[in-house]
């Protein structure tokens, strides 16, 4: 997993980025300690994904979850 982005704010910074570049709006409506619920919602005002983000404690297993999660709007190798 190297060249991985790793850390909550390369993460939020690249969901803006791909998001601003695919004409969605990034909503963050519930936040905890550990993670952040992030909905993407189209320019029709549908969500097109849910995922969480992990802001703390950030495992493998959350990354590939978020990676995947994310992978048919932003493509496979969004994370990288």
């Amino acid at each position: 997993m190297a060249g991985v982005l790793s850390s909550y704010a390369e993460i939020r910074d690249r969901i803006y980025q791909l998001a601003r570049q695919h004409g969605l709006r990034v909503d963050w409506p519930e936040k905890t300690k550990s993670r952040q619920l992030l909905h993407l919602v189209d320019a029709d005002q549908v969500v097109v994904a849910i995922t969480t983000v992990p802001v703390r404690g950030i495992t493998r297993e959350a990354l590939e979850r978020l990676g995947a999660d994310l992978e048919h709007l932003f493509g496979k190798d969004w994370m990288v």
